[in-house]
């Protein structure tokens, strides 16, 4: 997995690469203190998997810094690692390309549980920011899920069970279980039949 950290702050980006290291298989790290660096990784290198960046950056603004980061790595899962900001900031983050917020004032708790499901391709987002709908009312389930959640939920509304869908996507059948919890959260719904339905309505208005 191939991993790009911007932040201008070394022993922040330290304890991030510690804990990236605990629970990812054979990362490849890289580090910029500054988007100039970035730049030039992004330009040179193959495309990164998981883009950490501070929201901060001392030679960027956030907006032209994601239009970057989108032209030469738009498959890359981005991660606003930043302090803590007010939800409207990090709603405008989002809608403009970011898939997840690590605040760096997180608990290890959830620091940890952020690096678990992000390196997962999982987003991630803090309960308390209570921003997982930057596009509310609007796009498709695509805005919500991560691309593993998406084929998790494209199976079930095909009406296939924990155990056929685990064994399609080669995973065990209790790693279903934690995705379908995590989607859950993420959409607002309580079980499988809420959560076809709120997936079969997006993709019926994308259709539409």
């Amino acid at each position: 997995m191939k991993i790009l950290i911007i932040d201008p702050q070394f022993f922040l980006r330290s304890g991030l690469i510690q804990l990236l290291t605990n629970y990812a298989d054979h990362p490849a790290i890289y580090e910029a203190n500054s988007f100039a660096v970035a730049a030039d990784y992004l330009q040179h290198a193959d495309d990164f998997n998981v883009i950490f960046m501070e929201m901060d950056l001392p030679d960027e603004e956030i907006r032209p810094a994601l239009q970057a980061i989108k032209k030469y790595a738009p498959r890359a899962h981005l991660v606003a690692f930043t302090w803590s900001k007010p939800t409207a900031e990090i709603r405008q983050a989002l809608s403009a390309g970011m898939r997840s917020y690590l605040p760096k004032d997180s608990s290890a708790e959830n620091a940890k549980a952020a690096v678990r499901a992000i390196l997962q391709g999982d987003r991630y987002l803090p309960e308390e920011t209570h921003v997982s709908e930057p596009n509310a009312g609007q796009g498709g389930a695509e805005n919500f899920l991560s691309p593993r959640q998406l084929e998790i939920m494209q199976l079930l509304a095909q009406g296939l069970s924990n155990k056929e869908i685990a064994n399609i996507l080669g995973i065990t059948e209790g790693t279903i279980r934690v995705h379908l919890s995590a989607i859950f959260k993420a959409i607002k719904v309580s079980n499988r039949t809420e959560a076809t339905l709120w997936y079969l309505l997006r993709q019926k208005k994308l259709v539409g």
